[in-house]
């Protein structure tokens, strides 16, 4: 990471935030095997851990149970 030391402390904080989601995310979905190298590759995980997340949230409403919006194991 390039430039003010203002933006590399945001970048640390929120890759580390991301980093935690995206773990949780593929250890739930059996995503652990797997391994993302690469921007394109890592720009693909993320797409496919959003997509699980938004199906999540949606199920979770659609059965009208909304406390059930972050639960991966609930749904997998």
């Amino acid at each position: 990471m390039e430039g003010p030391e203002w933006k590399k402390r945001i970048y640390k904080r929120l890759r580390a935030v991301v980093e935690g989601f995206n773990g949780r995310v593929k250890s739930r979905a059996a995503y652990s095997r797997l391994t993302w190298q690469e921007l394109g590759n890592a720009s693909i995980h993320v797409s496919l851990v959003l997509m699980v997340v938004y199906a999540v949230c949606i199920a979770a409403y659609g059965l009208g149970r909304p406390e059930l919006r972050q639960s991966i194991a609930f749904f997998a």
